[in-house]
């Protein structure tokens, strides 16, 4: 058997088991999902965390929304019989807030984010930090910021490989400096898709979130 083969057919294994794993662990239905993209037998949704309170039921006490952070949770649906890679690093947050600059945001990495939460003093919302996305201060990497990296980590989106008749979720999270109700503006946009092994590029897709309501406060 050809060391090719055995490499394809190790990553078919890994990602039956991908698949199987990921299912399981779905919180939501991703057809149910307004905000979505699909073709090329694949579908993309995004579930935007949007209240105080599923931020605390998901991610504890200690969670992104307090930090100005936005926590959306992305589905990939692959309906193809080839696995899918996905260029995490080039997912971009588009927003287009009326009065503002056009912001395009990278996601953060989970240190980052953690960093942000733990930060001495805790968040302080009246402090801008503008344009997007704003500085990262640096917490006492402590046990506490290992512990949070742990959780951030553990739901994120850290796999870059969409299985055949499969999907996989996470989250990724994107400083808005407080400013969720910008969501509704923006676009997710994801420009680096192939086929694997073939490397056979995907139309980008952009995954409209115009259907975005954030809850009004309480």
């Amino acid at each position: 058997m050809s060391r090719t083969l055995k490499r394809c057919i190790t990553i078919w294994l890994l990602c039956s088991s991908w698949s199987a794993g990921y299912i399981a662990q779905a919180q939501t239905p991703p057809a149910s999902l307004p905000a979505r993209d699909t073709h090329d037998g694949l579908t993309i949704s995004a579930d935007p965390y949007l209240s105080a309170d599923r931020y605390k039921d998901r991610f504890g006490k200690k969670n992104p929304y307090d930090a100005g952070i936005m926590a959306i949770d992305i589905y990939l649906r692959n309906e193809n019989d080839k696995p899918i890679r996905v260029g995490l690093d080039t997912i971009r947050l588009v927003l287009r807030p009326e009065g503002h600059d056009r912001q395009r945001i990278e996601p953060m990495k989970v240190e980052d984010v953690a960093d942000q939460i733990l930060v001495p003093g805790g968040p302080n919302p009246t402090v801008s930090r503008k344009p997007l996305p704003g500085h990262k201060p640096k917490a006492g990497r402590g046990k506490d910021w290992q512990e949070l990296v742990s959780v951030l980590r553990g739901v994120g989106l850290d796999s870059d490989l969409v299985p055949p008749h499969g999907y996989i979720h996470g989250f990724l999270y994107f400083d808005m400096d407080y400013h969720f109700e910008w969501i509704s503006s923006g676009d997710l946009y994801f420009p680096d898709l192939k086929f694997f092994p073939e490397q056979k590029a995907l139309l980008y897709f952009e995954v409209s979130l115009a259907s975005v309501r954030v809850p009004a406060a309480k």
